[in-house]
């Protein structure tokens, strides 16, 4: 028996077929997925990963889908969301929180708390666990600074992985290919009222300089060595550059935004004709930042 058909009589409640997923992404863009499972809890997220693992199946983990750009056509591999995963618990200066919380719902509780640490993450759209993934943050820090420790489910089931076994680095924390439950992040008390000052601040900079309420993935590429994106874009005059629905911000060149009625392949055509024109003016290959199906 296909192991996705245990998976529906097992947990009748999470399966779903056919779902569309543009609206699940930031992007609005986005083709179906034939199978849908959608956890209500890590017990069941760790049920779903073993019989995965153990048929073999290859599957895809969704979370907030705000850095991915998924192509208008069927996900045929199983899509595993973990958007109901967003479980917070508070033992004093630490917070144990589950991979689909968003990071402006944890940055503001946590705040309201008189904990202080991730005021960084403010206007930084996502979950957790895709923060996680990818040591979301900028100049004013990073989440990894503040990481006790991360659990994730394997093929033997919960592993938790202390913050020293974590490599995190620019973009990147080595847990890729491992399916993130929940973290316990370790704070600081301090001063409500200041905190949401710091927070504030914070989102009022992202704010002047970003399209936040665009439809977007956000940066689109990585920064190379020494250098920024979204300058190399900048410079090379593709700022308001259009490929069908799909636009280069004319606030900020390292983001595409979906005007309206943009495809995947929109999208794709004009990140190619940045990278090549970027390679041809500076010699810089530039690296996606996104994730595309």
């Amino acid at each position: 028996m296909d192991c996705t058909m245990i998976l529906a009589e097992t947990f009748p409640d999470i399966l779903r077929t056919d779902v569309p997923l543009g609206l699940m992404t930031s992007f609005g863009i986005g083709g179906v997925a034939r199978r849908f499972i959608q956890p209500r809890t890590i017990e069941e997220l760790a049920v779903v990963v073993a019989q995965f693992n153990k048929s073999g199946t290859r599957f895809r983990i969704l979370g907030g889908g705000t850095n991915l750009l998924i192509k208008s056509r069927e996900i045929t591999e199983p899509v595993v969301c973990l958007g109901k995963l967003r479980a917070l618990s508070l033992d004093g200066e630490r917070v144990r929180v589950e991979a689909g919380m968003p990071l402006g719902r944890l940055v503001t509780r946590c705040g309201r708390e008189g904990l202080a640490g991730i005021e960084a993450l403010a206007g930084i759209p996502g979950t957790l666990g895709g923060a996680l993934m990818m040591n979301s943050g900028g100049r004013h820090g990073w989440i990894g600074e503040v990481v006790s420790e991360v659990t994730c489910v394997d093929a033997g089931g919960l592993t938790t992985l202390p913050a020293e076994k974590i490599c995190f680095a620019y973009r990147d924390s080595g847990l890729r290919g491992r399916v993130v439950a929940a973290a316990e992040l370790l704070l600081k008390r301090a001063d409500a009222a200041g905190i949401a000052m710091r927070r504030g601040a914070v989102l009022a900079e992202k704010r002047r300089s970003q399209p936040l309420t665009a439809k977007s993935a956000g940066c689109v590429f990585r920064n190379p060595p020494g250098q920024y994106a979204g300058q190399l874009i900048e410079a090379a005059g593709f700022k308001g550059a259009r490929v069908g629905g799909a636009m280069v911000s004319p606030l900020h060149a390292n983001f595409i935004i979906n005007t309206g009625g943009a495809t995947a392949d929109d999208v794709l055509r004009l990140i190619e004709k940045i990278r090549e024109k970027i390679l041809k003016n500076y010699n810089v290959l530039l690296e996606l930042e996104i994730e595309i199906w």
